[in-house]
């Protein structure tokens, strides 16, 4: 029988085989799951802007992208018994031998090849393993939301945070205008002889504090788009003009005991551990049933061909019962490790439940002490405002003093920088009770992605 046609057909089958079940290659998984870099819009950035930019181009996004693919692959490898098992194996060549049979010694041409066809039909811990599998990929997808939850929390501070930098700076300004009308209205009176030469120096003095304080808010300007472009992952220097944010909406906050019961039920890191529990709780099952007897029910069938041309055909089905009687105690340490692993993840649990109530706690009180700050501001804002008014008309008139003045301006623009504060940590600390209660980022962040 010519063997040529065997070679040929067996030859493509498994070129074609190697074509359609190979795995891409690194270079093509990487490109597909790099992030593309957003270009920034040709507009003023809202928080929602900033917020897409962040989730586009942070590498902390992209990290645990990567921990929810393992984790996949992961799951696609436990389930993979459940499957039939397909190979193709052939083997062209030559062997040689040299024994006391063949005294001259010898070379033979070897030409095989065989396709194999097999399945697990039953095995002890494959359940397991597959709920181990299914567990560790929730918490991964868990430990995604957390990340986005935070990423999200750390942009809208930063955003605020330059709105608010840029209030401090107009502040400033008015500061800075004021003390230099002051200034002049004191050089003035000097000159009309209404007041001594003596009193141009508290008026000097009192503007380059104001010019002082105008330098440091213009600096801190600079260092809050630092830090927001650092947070969205953008190169330094890159020109950024945000949007005046929206006013909060007022809402009364809940109470605490409904805050923490819906903390725990949507907090990601709460529900990333209770994964993990689970995960160690299969852990530890399989670790118990690895100590044996481990069993499995598995089929195959070959067809072999011998020298390109011969035929062979064979199937099995078999019980497979293993029962390890010594191995150094390793299948012991391997259980002992495991339910160390569950205690500890359990621990893990009850730390973080403990501080997600923490957490909680302390932002319903940053958020009330923040409203109040607001309305408490507003009020010191018109008083010192009142008072300033009053002091610049008593030295008009020549019945008050220049420090009456310049006290009344600086207790203006303190006031008014604690307004600008107060308004835009009310804002920061909205977001930090949404974060803490599990809502800021919206269903990506509340819910796993569902099972594959």
């Amino acid at each position: 029988m010519n063997s040529q046609p065997w070679r040929t057909m067996l030859c493509r089958v498994i070129a074609v085989a190697v074509i359609l079940f190979a795995p891409p290659s690194y270079a093509r998984a990487a490109a597909a799951n790099a992030p593309a870099a957003s270009a920034l819009p040709n507009r003023p950035l809202s928080l929602a802007d900033c917020t897409a930019i962040a989730l586009a181009n942070n590498p902390q996004i992209a990290s645990a992208d990567q921990s929810v693919v393992s984790a996949r692959a992961g799951l696609t490898r436990a389930r993979s018994s459940y499957y039939p098992q397909l190979s193709f194996d052939a083997v062209e060549g030559f062997v040689g031998s040299d024994s006391p049979a063949s005294p001259d010694g010898g070379t033979e041409r070897r030409e095989d090849a065989s396709v194999v066809v097999g399945q697990t039909l039953w095995q002890r811990g494959r359940t397991e393993s597959v709920a181990q599998s299914k567990a560790s990929l929730r918490a991964a997808q868990f430990d995604r939301a957390s990340t986005v939850q935070s990423l999200v929390e750390r942009v809208a501070s930063d955003y605020y945070a330059v709105l608010a930098a840029g209030q401090l700076v107009a502040v400033a300004e008015a500061g800075v205008a004021s003390a230099q009308s002051h200034l002049d209205q004191v050089k003035a009176r000097i000159r009309l002889g209404d007041a001594a030469e003596v009193e141009v120096y508290p008026a000097e003095d009192d503007l380059a504090r104001a010019q002082l304080d105008l330098i440091d808010a213009r600096s801190n300007v600079r260092l809050a788009l630092a830090s927001l472009r650092n947070t969205l992952a953008i190169p330094p220097g890159t020109e950024l003009a945000l949007a005046e944010a929206a006013p909060p909406q007022e809402a009364m906050p809940p109470s605490l005991p409904q805050a923490l019961h819906a903390a725990l039920a949507r907090r990601p890191e709460v529900l990333a551990d209770q994964a993990t529990v689970e995960a160690s709780r299969n852990s530890l099952k399989l670790a118990t049933i690895r100590r044996g007897p481990v069993a499995d029910i598995s089929g195959q069938y070959a067809h072999d061909y011998r020298d390109w041309a011969l035929q062979q055909r064979g199937w099995d089905l078999l019980l497979r019962i293993s029962l390890p009687v010594f191995d150094g105690y390793a299948t012991k340490s391997d259980q002992t490790a495991a339910r160390a692993g569950l205690a500890r993840a359990e621990a893990g649990y009850r730390e973080t439940v403990n501080q997600v109530g923490l957490e909680v706690e302390t932002a319903l009180v940053n958020a009330e002490r923040a409203r109040e700050r607001v309305t408490a501001s507003a009020a010191s804002v018109a008083a010192a405002e009142a008072r300033l008014a009053a002091a610049e008309g008593k030295y008009r008139q020549g019945i008050g003093i220049l420090l009456e003045v310049i006290d009344a301006r600086v207790a203006v623009t303190n006031a008014r920088a604690s307004q600008v504060r107060a308004r835009y940590d009310y804002q920061i600390a909205l977001v930090a009770l949404q974060r803490a209660l599990g809502t800021l980022a919206g269903p990506e962040a509340q819910t796993a992605e569902a099972d594959p």
